[in-house]
């Protein structure tokens, strides 16, 4: 039996032995095809742009006729196929997917021999909103409108962003703020005299009921339909699109109310606001219309009390349900508490100077007492006790400084850009070595806007100054301020005509 499974095996192995011994293979050419001429990236705009690719292919053998090809360009997203947008060689195709990263394929289909050719890309697609200047202001009608620098891949001027929203006609333009931070709290606000909405942040479309209120769970006595905010704390600080804080987040409304969260815990609503002392729970004071807080990072904030003419602060997004009466010592440098000195807050904003070790970036504040003398505060709003950095008279030669409609606080320079009837004047406060400038030809209409850039990139001390007239509509410039610390000067940079009259301006990085 043994024997005769041997012999078998060797019949079989003789078998196979003569079969590759044979070398009877039939080899055939076939048609091989190479795709050049597509590049490693390729973005655009849903809605706006086009997609048009005009691959170079070549093949070793044709016979000249097309039907033998046929053509698919593919969208995926990960491992799934979002859509076919292309069945020719060339591509020409309309944008209109929702905004991502995704990868193109395309493939070449040799319909004689079955064989697929292919080539992939990356193409990312955004929306015009995605990335650039969100401008708000005024239209021809005086109607609060947005209009749009997007900087998705070349800089396009959206125009009638808020016009086409859905939203109703809106007067006295505020502002709009994308909040940046984690994309789980992201949001986006269009503020007025009129209402303050939320917009959708892809399509930029609104609806009435989209108001800050319904975001809000509290037990005093307010009425939720009449909150609108008029201040979002805290910005953007990056081109990238990062905030102070991705945890904290405040909302200042036009009645004065400051309500707060902290995200992590509580997501993106609110309850009751955080204007008011821990002894007199029931008294709400009213904020000014700013909140003060280091850009760098926002742990706490000041605020001011219009009612009592004195600075507050808010310690602590996570524990606090109220503010405190900051204490002043004697000898210090300015008080916190305006008490007897007659004077009021004009103005505040926050910076990225670092002056005293803030830093995270200082603050600034113009106070005017009862004969319209001016001082500027600088402070650092950190924490628990907030510090005293410097303080200034403002010296009779800064012209108008006191009748001042704008004004605008340097981050690298001791200088503090202001507007008065029209004109632009820099005052350098740097105490012994005052200077005051004034700069005629900046443009023949109204100045609409003075605003230092702290959100895109800080450390280039670049104003941006908006004017209006009836020829070239709005007008945005930017200017680098000098560094040399004996002049101010204004080198001319970048500047965009034919815009709505605009009032503000802030950044947004993604969708």
């Amino acid at each position: 039996m043994k024997k005769n499974i041997i012999l078998l095996s060797l019949i079989v192995l003789g078998v196979t032995a003569c079969y590759k011994d044979k070398g009877n293979y039939d080899y055939k050419e076939i048609n091989e095809i190479t795709i050049s001429g597509i590049e490693a990236v390729y973005a655009g705009m849903t809605g706006v742009d086009k997609l048009q690719i005009e691959p170079t292919i070549t093949m070793t053998m044709s016979n000249g006729d097309p039907e033998r090809f046929s053509y698919l360009w593919i969208v995926i997203k990960g491992t799934s196929v979002i859509d076919t947008i292309g069945t020719e060689a060339a591509l020409d195709y309309a944008i209109n997917l929702p905004p991502d990263n995704y990868s193109l394929h395309f493939r070449v289909l040799d319909q004689t021999t079955g064989v697929v050719w292919k080539t992939r890309t990356n193409f990312n697609v955004a929306t015009p909103y995605s990335r650039g200047w969100m401008l708000m202001g005024e239209d021809e009608n005086g109607n609060a409108e947005i209009e749009m620098l997007s900087m998705v891949v070349d800089t396009a001027h959206v125009k009638g962003v808020l016009s086409q929203s859905g939203l109703p006609v809106l007067k006295t333009p505020i502002g709009v703020v994308h909040t940046g931070g984690s994309a789980s709290y992201m949001k986006l606000w269009v503020m007025t005299g009129s209402g303050t909405y939320q917009l959708d942040r892809l399509s930029m479309r609104g609806a009435a009921s989209n108001r800050f209120g319904r975001l809000v769970y509290t037990t005093d006595p307010i009425n939720k339909d009449g909150l609108d905010p008029i201040l979002i704390a805290p910005q953007i600080r990056d081109i990238g699109g990062a905030v102070s804080s991705t945890s904290n987040r405040a909302m200042l409304c036009s009645d004065g109310n400051i309500f707060a969260t902290y995200l992590g815990l509580n997501g993106d609503f609110y309850t009751n606001p955080i204007n008011r002392e821990a002894t007199k729970m029931n008294v709400m004071l009213k904020a000014a219309p700013y909140m003060l807080y280091p850009i760098g990072s926002m742990n706490s904030m000041v605020w001011y009390d219009t009612d009592n003419d004195r600075f507050m602060n808010y310690s602590s997004f996570l524990l606090n349900t109220s503010s405190v009466a900051m204490k002043d010592n004697p000898g210090d440098i300015f008080p916190w508490n305006q008490a007897g000195t007659g004077r009021k807050l004009v103005y505040a904003e926050n910076t990225r100077n670092t002056d005293g070790g803030s830093t995270n970036g200082n603050s600034f504040a113009v106070l005017k007492d009862n004969s319209n003398q001016a001082f500027i505060y600088k402070f650092y709003a950190n924490g628990a006790a907030p510090g005293k950095r410097s303080f200034y008279t403002v010296k009779p030669m800064a012209t108008d400084f006191d009748k001042a409609t704008f004004y605008a606080f340097s981050s690298r320079r001791t200088v503090v850009f202001y507007v008065a009837n029209n004109k632009l004047y820099a005052y350098d406060y740097n105490t012994g070595n005052e200077k005051i400038y004034q700069f005629p030809d900046i443009d023949a209409g109204e100045i609409t806007m003075l605003k230092f850039d702290t959100q895109v990139d800080q450390l280039t001390n670049a104003l941006y100054v908006a004017t209006y007239n009836a020829q070239t509509k709005g007008t945005l410039r930017r200017y680098i301020v000098g560094s040399d610390p004996n002049v101010v000067a204004l080198t001319p940079g970048v500047s965009w005509s034919g815009l709505l009259k605009v009032k503000n301006m802030n950044w947004r990085a993604v969708n």
